[in-house]
């Protein structure tokens, strides 16, 4: 009778294991087929939601794991939008099918921004000593804005719109009301004031992975900007425009559905060849008033451009030498970050200022 017994419990504990093999056999089929749905185009917008992390190649299960292996926690998809979140982390499309190169990329330089005022042995504040260029515009005794920044801007840079906050770099954008700054021992009226800061001098780069992680500030007019010039381009001694420059990013507040990336190149006639193009749609979960990631990657042969993980434009440079007529990208670059305004700010009532460009880190990466 024992025999028996412990037979018929064999039997059940056999039925049992095969009905967990088999659940989790169906289980995986079905996330395979999701994946190559996704791969064929049928379900482009869905999202797979599923607890097995499945290894694949060309769309079909390698076999050199065990159906254990294969169940694993969901790998969280990227909330870009979660302003406590300091890293980004893949979906499961992310994790099988894009390589992920970050053991060949080796940190030279960074800012977290983790202290209480800006780390002035790595960053100047702009227009201190005209560099990297004037301070902004203002308005003459006659109340006619002056243009000596350019493009009929509306800001004026002052070093406390500047800040550190909660593990931030803060860029501050304000309306003034009759504020007044000294203008070669005048005193003359600003419209708005805003924050930029620099690193010539003090920091740059020539080739790599220069990154960052911000939120852009609301309004109609703001111009936030992640840029690179030439460390040997002085603006002071020269009429010149820089012989090359790499806009990381612009985005205008006026349009947050995008962002837009650019090299320019400096052509015999002084005027700027200007790769422009390819701006990246923002997709429907991302929020640009949110914190994301934003970088280029730049070698001798090209340049790409990245939003949150995502390539969406690359110049190479052998076209912008034909094009431009020089390659200006053989020497190291400064990094700046400033909020400008646009000619038409104001237009809306200024109804979102104050505002504010939050960055949580600035990382530079060289090729290992």
């Amino acid at each position: 009778m024992k025999k028996l017994s412990i037979l018929v419990l064999i039997g059940i504990l056999s039925l049992n294991s095969v009905g967990l093999a088999a659940k989790k056999k169906s289980k995986v089929k079905r996330v395979v087929e999701k994946i190559e749905n996704k791969i064929k185009g049928k379900k482009s917008d869905e999202n797979i939601d599923t607890n097995a992390n499945v290894n694949v190649n060309n769309g079909i299960t390698t076999g050199n794991e065990t159906i254990d292996n294969l169940i694993k926690d969901k790998t969280e998809e990227t909330n870009t939008n979660n302003e406590n979140s300091k890293g980004k982390k893949k979906t499961v499309l992310g994790k099988i099918f894009k390589k992920d190169d970050k053991d060949s990329w080796q940190l030279v330089w960074s800012d977290e921004f983790n202290g209480d005022n800006l780390d002035l042995s790595k960053w100047s504040y702009w227009g201190d000593d005209n560099l990297p260029w004037n301070a902004g515009n203002y308005l003459d005794e006659n109340g006619n804005l002056v243009d000596q920044y350019g493009f009929k801007a509306k800001q004026y840079y002052l070093r406390e719109n500047v800040g550190e906050k909660d593990g931030n770099l803060i860029l501050e954008v304000k309306k003034e009301n009759g504020k007044t700054v000294d203008i070669k021992g005048q005193q003359r009226k600003i419209l708005y004031s805003s924050g930029a800061v620099h690193t010539k001098g003090k920091f740059s780069v020539q080739e790599g992975k220069i990154e960052m992680r911000a939120a852009m500030p609301k309004g109609v007019g703001t111009w936030p900007a992640f840029w690179l010039w030439p460390e040997s381009y002085d603006s002071r001694s020269t009429s010149r425009p820089a012989l090359g420059e790499i806009d990381i990013f612009e985005i205008y507040g006026s349009d947050l559905t995008k962002v837009t990336g650019t090299a320019h190149v400096l052509k015999a006639d002084n005027t700027y060849k200007m790769f422009t193009g390819n701006s990246e749609k923002i997709r429907k979960n991302e929020d640009l008033t949110k914190f994301n990631t934003y970088a280029i990657e730049w070698n001798s042969d090209e340049i790409k451009w990245l939003f949150n993980g995502r390539v969406f434009k690359r110049r190479t440079m052998k076209q912008m030498e034909k094009e431009g007529g020089q390659n200006p990208f053989k020497e190291p670059y400064f990094i700046m970050i400033n909020v400008a305004l646009e000619n038409k700010t104001g237009s809306d009532g200024d109804v979102d200022f104050p505002t504010e460009m939050k960055v949580d880190y600035v990382r530079v990466y060289k090729k290992k």
